[in-house]
């Protein structure tokens, strides 16, 4: 057998996963949220911080929901590799503000190279792996000095399973070593392989053979565990198909009785809904056949469509057609009251739908005039629709009681269960590779552009998280590489803008220029796809890092919450900081990276923490600005579960910056002299702005939208149903003057002029109200 004389295996038989007293990794801190973080714990209370060995993850104690021991983490292997050193001391420098790797080869070790606190001096190296367990591999510098760690994920498996090859092929011991590292790195396809070999190679052990298995029976169970979470992942994904393959596919003789039984009732539950869902498509056929003598010719296309979302994309739709079903089995209705109810909730929504089928045809006569007007792109067109929408008032046989403003509620039904209305069939035919889009309408001299990938089994009928991916400067398909493969797996949509102008420096400058490539790019996503409002998350790394930490802030009312990776905080954002009370912040930085813990943790993050506010803090021990690609499935954990507070009844903002102009609804028009600064005008820390305030406070029972502001000549005030009751009298006040009192009166145009711009169909308002 091949041995190499620059590496070799030895035994490490410590119980600790890390050596040096790091201690055993074996808490969970489970959150109140759903999300576990393990490792050792420290706590200096209210703050918490998790360590694993790699990185340390603080958060507020009152976000934790538990602490369980986890043993599972406890006696994991580790292999010490001997790596021959040239330098063996030295000291770790204070600061790294970038790296270069390149690829790891068959011995454990790569180029390296760091800038540090001296910029323009590079610091090159060459690094070996000396340490290697299944979560992280310790690694040392070896012409150059340099202690650290990394993900064991960060090292190419085929190099992994190099090293572990290398065992003395002989020692059962080293063997077992070895596939129990498989099976602790959750690498199950190749622990099997690795227990069926030694099984094969000690024939006549029959105390060995029996272990074995016993492990093959445990790597069974554990692959159907993974396959079950696949399956829930894939459901949660908008993956349908994928969720009955993997079930169709699991294989359930040879894992436990229990989660046979748990993937038998899934299996059972999937061919339940299967079976009702084409039912459903099949007793809507059969309904219109049996009337389609007298059904008005017009209603050949409504059915086709509602019939073909039924097979492409029933999980979208089958909630829309809960009252006919109801009805059905309820019975004493007509088949011509049956097809009404069945129609109208296709396009409303089953608490809204209709029995009287002119009814039911003047709601799919309104919402193909919407769908027109937000396509449109000549100011008459748009104009001459409004009006035909307006001379299409309700039908004597709507059963709901008439109100003036139930065109704007069926208009706002509509538009939330519509497919987006720029959606093209090409953005159906390749979902797994990145296209680039530019904004329609756009009438910068430079077009604004952005990649976008979607995820596998993408409808527009669907509705989807998305990611905004800020790139680090060398383009939006840097973004994408960065996000897409978990993207995929977790059904989310990436949009990654570029926000840069040709012939621009490699820097983020903080312009309104680059605020507005972003924010068109983002406004002609969601026209063009079925994207959640409520579930839209901005991230960027290193340049793009310190985007999402200014344009988050600066436009929090469109985001569920923002991912930072190596991102500082310079300019606006130190005024800004105050929005983070609504808008959650995932932060990760090195602990060598500039002003890591002085400034990022313990002057901003920290008091916000404190405060109890949503803010989560990733650290990485010895380590600098780098992309940490680790981070990856971690962040999109914290993702799943936020969503947007579209309508706040309470908020507090600041801007000093024309961009930043719209906030929750409320949107500056125009800043008195003196309130905005030029980016380059800016300290680095924001300390020399002037910047304009807008507090607001809505109440549901005086009916009331209260502002106060600072700062502002002009602004407009967009109103929701959801915080004002638009039946009653209501009242806008501004620095305690009313600018609308009364009753409001009923006007499509705004609202639907604002859903074309915006394209966001989950934050929805009836009326403007005008001040300045």
């Amino acid at each position: 057998m091949f041995r190499s004389r620059c590496l070799a295996l030895t035994l490490a038989t410590s119980l600790a996963f890390f050596g040096g007293g790091i201690g055993t990794r074996g808490d969970s801190v489970v959150l109140k949220n759903g999300v576990v973080y393990r490792g050792v714990i420290d706590q200096d209370k209210p703050i918490l911080w998790v360590y694993d060995g790699l990185k340390r993850v603080v958060i507020r104690d009152s976000k934790v929901a538990r602490i369980d021991s986890d043993a599972s983490y406890r006696n994991l292997e580790v292999f010490k590799l001997e790596q021959p050193l040239v330098v063996h001391a030295g000291s770790m420098p204070k600061e790294v503000v970038s790296v270069n790797e390149a690829p790891w080869n068959d011995r454990g070790r790569r180029a390296f190279a760091y800038e540090g606190s001296k910029i323009g001096r590079i610091i090159r190296m060459e690094q070996a792996i000396n340490e290697m367990g299944p979560h992280l591999v310790k690694i040392r510098g070896v012409d150059g000095f340099w202690q650290g760690q990394l993900a064991t994920s960060q090292v190419p498996r085929q190099i992994v399973l190099g090293i572990l090859g290398k065992v003395d092929e002989t020692d059962k011991n080293e063997r077992i070593r070895v596939a129990r590292f498989l099976i602790q790195s959750k690498w199950y396809k190749e622990a099997r392989a690795e227990l069926e070999r030694i099984r094969k190679d000690f024939p006549d052990d029959t105390e060995l053979r029996d272990r074995v298995a016993a492990a093959l029976g445990s790597v069974v169970q554990l692959e159907g565990v993974e396959v079950k979470a696949a399956i829930e992942r894939a459901r949660a994904a908008n993956r349908p198909r994928e969720v009955s393959s993997l079930l169709k596919s699991f294989q359930l003789k040879d894992v436990s009785a229990d989660l046979a039984s748990q993937i038998g009732e899934l299996q059972r539950g999937d061919d339940a809904r299967i079976a009702a869902d084409k039912a459903l498509a099949d007793e809507l056929d059969v309904l219109a056949e049996k009337l389609s003598k007298t059904l008005d010719p017009a209603w050949k296309k409504p059915i086709l469509e509602a019939l073909k979302a039924l097979k492409e994309a029933p999980d979208a739709v089958r909630d829309r057609f809960v009252a006919w079903q109801k009805a059905r089995l309820e019975g004493g209705k007509a088949d011509e009251q049956l097809f009404a109810l069945a129609m109208s909730g296709y396009v409303v929504g089953a608490d809204a739908a209709v029995d009287d089928l002119a009814t039911a045809s003047s709601y799919w006569s309104l919402r193909g005039l919407v769908g027109q007007y937000l396509r449109s792109r000549d100011d008459e067109s748009r104009a001459a629709l409004i009006e035909k929408m307006d001379e299409a008032g309700p039908t004597a046989g709507d059963s709901t009681p008439p109100s003036d403003f139930r065109k704007l509620d069926l208009v706002t039904r509509m538009a939330v269960r519509m497919a987006p209305p720029l959606r093209q069939e090409a953005d159906l035919a390749a979902v797994d590779t990145p296209k680039i889009h530019r904004v329609a309408d756009d009438q910068n001299d430079e077009p604004t552009e952005y990649a976008v990938i979607l995820p596998p089994e993408y409808h527009p009928l669907r509705s989807y998280p998305a990611v905004v991916a800020l790139h680090d400067g060398n383009g939006p398909q840097a973004a994408i590489n960065w996000w897409s493969a978990e993207a995929a797996r977790r059904g989310y949509i990436v949009i990654a803008p570029e926000y840069k102008l040709p012939g621009q420096a490699k820097e983020y400058l903080y312009t309104p220029s680059e605020h507005a490539a972003v924010e068109l790019a983002i406004r002609d996503a969601k026209r063009r796809f079925a994207i959640d409002g409520d579930r839209v998350f901005l991230g960027g790394q290193l340049m793009g890092g310190n985007m999402a930490w200014d344009f988050g802030l600066a436009h929090p009312d469109l985001f569920a919450g923002v991912a930072v990776i190596s991102g500082l905080p310079f300019k606006y954002v130190n005024r800004y900081l105050a929005h983070t009370e609504r808008l959650p912040f995932y932060v990760t930085l090195g602990d060598l990276a500039p002003a890591a813990n002085e400034v990022v943790f313990s002057k901003i993050l920290k008091p916000l923490i404190l405060k109890a506010w949503d803010i989560t803090y990733s650290e990485y021990l010895k380590r600098g600005l780098e992309d940490f690609p680790e981070e990856v499935p971690a962040v999109f954990d914290w993702m799943d579960r936020r969503r947007r507070d579209s309508y706040p009844k309470a908020f507090e903002v600041a801007t000093a910056r024309a961009s930043d102009n719209r906030f929750y609804g409320v949107v500056v028009r125009e800043f008195k002299p003196g309130r905005t600064m030029a980016p380059e005008a800016v300290e680095p820390l924001g300390t020399n702005m002037n910047a304009a305030t807008i507090k607001m406070k809505s109440s549901s029972l005086s009916n009331l939208i209260n502002l106060e502001i600072a700062g502002i000549k002009e602004l407009d005030v967009w109103v929701s149903p959801r915080l004002i009751d638009f039946k009653k009298k209501m009242e806008v006040r501004i620095n305690k003057v009313a600018y609308f009192k009364g009753m409001a009166k009923p006007d499509l145009a705004p609202l639907l002029e604002d859903l074309r711009l915006r394209g966001d169909r989950q934050q929805i308002y009836w009326m403007k109200v005008s001040a300045g």
